[in-house]
């Protein structure tokens, strides 16, 4: 199998992510898609093969073989259940082991791709400098606790995640749309973050149609209607959706 491939900024020493912005976490996630999907079109990112195709990966020069397990439950090392974890053990040199929680996952198919997408961006960011460093104790990270969701390294696989199961490229197409099916009113000020898209403030659209139109493409994409509500948010397509009773 040919190994997916990726290149950011990066510590020459350690292997380590440095001064990523959310945009370049965007264009690596844009990378790894274009090798996954069908084609630059698709919508939802097809991911029921993801343990043949991302059994190898080639980050920054650094080539690993990755393990998955989707089988079976996830335990943290306090004996509870997670969704997720990404583990690397030096005792397999060149080899992460991704377990995903399938049958506490079972019927809730948006909440497993996301899981994946988010150990993606642990196998994409942080399992480089695993193999570069070896950490002298196995080490993991993942979907794993709510306490986690400061840590950098959470972060950055959520803004991976969201970027790889929705782009601002596509999102702003089919967004757009919408607002011409409904006849959203665009906000004086364009989105600041996608060069030339027109932004839309909550506040000013009628509910309903606005709830219709994050279902619509929140099944197009294969995720929640509250994912899709983040990533118009970050992409700052859809303004205000905080403060948006309705939503």
């Amino acid at each position: 199998m040919t190994p997916v491939t990726a290149a950011y900024r990066h510590s020459r020493f350690t292997a380590d992510p440095e001064r990523l912005s959310a945009a370049d976490i965007w264009s690596v996630a844009r990378a790894l898609r274009s090798q996954l999907a069908k084609d630059g079109f698709e919508r939802r990112l097809p991911l029921a093969d993801v343990a043949e195709r991302l059994s190898r990966l080639d980050i920054n020069g650094i080539a690993f073989d990755v393990a998955w397990d989707l089988d079976h439950r996830v335990l943290n090392r306090a004996g509870r259940q997670v969704m997720g974890v990404t583990e690397y053990d030096k005792a397999s040199p060149d080899c992460v082991l991704v377990s995903v929680n399938g049958p506490m996952l079972e019927g809730a198919d948006t909440l497993l791709r996301s899981t994946i997408a988010h150990e993606i961006g642990h196998l994409v960011f942080d399992a480089p400098g695993w193999i570069v460093v070896p950490p002298a104790a196995p080490v993991r990270s993942g979907f794993a606790s709510m306490k986690n969701l400061r840590d950098p390294r959470e972060v950055r696989a959520n803004e991976f995640m969201g970027a790889l199961l929705v782009p601002p490229s596509l999102l702003r197409v089919d967004w757009q749309r919408q607002a011409r099916r409904h006849r959203f009113p665009p906000a004086a000020r364009p989105s600041t973050v996608i060069s030339g898209a027109p932004a839309y403030e909550a506040t000013a659209l009628e509910t309903e149609a606005a709830e219709e139109a994050i279902f619509t493409l929140a099944e197009r994409y294969c995720v929640s209607e509250s994912f899709i509500r983040v990533r118009l948010e970050r992409y700052d397509l859809l303004r205000g959706v905080r403060s948006w009773q309705g939503l």
